[in-house]
């Protein structure tokens, strides 16, 4: 199952132990809705 991190928080720390935790992919909020539907296209695709 495809998990996408969406977080406040763009430190490179945070982003690899959600990525070691096994999310596939990673979004800083704020962000644009129309991203978010690509990377979850790419996932699902």
């Amino acid at each position: 199952v495809p998990i996408v991190v969406l977080t406040t928080e763009a430190g490179d720390t945070l982003k690899s132990q959600g990525k070691a935790a096994g999310a596939t992919g990673w979004m800083v909020k704020p962000f644009d809705p129309s991203k978010l539907l690509a990377i979850a296209k790419k996932l699902l695709g």
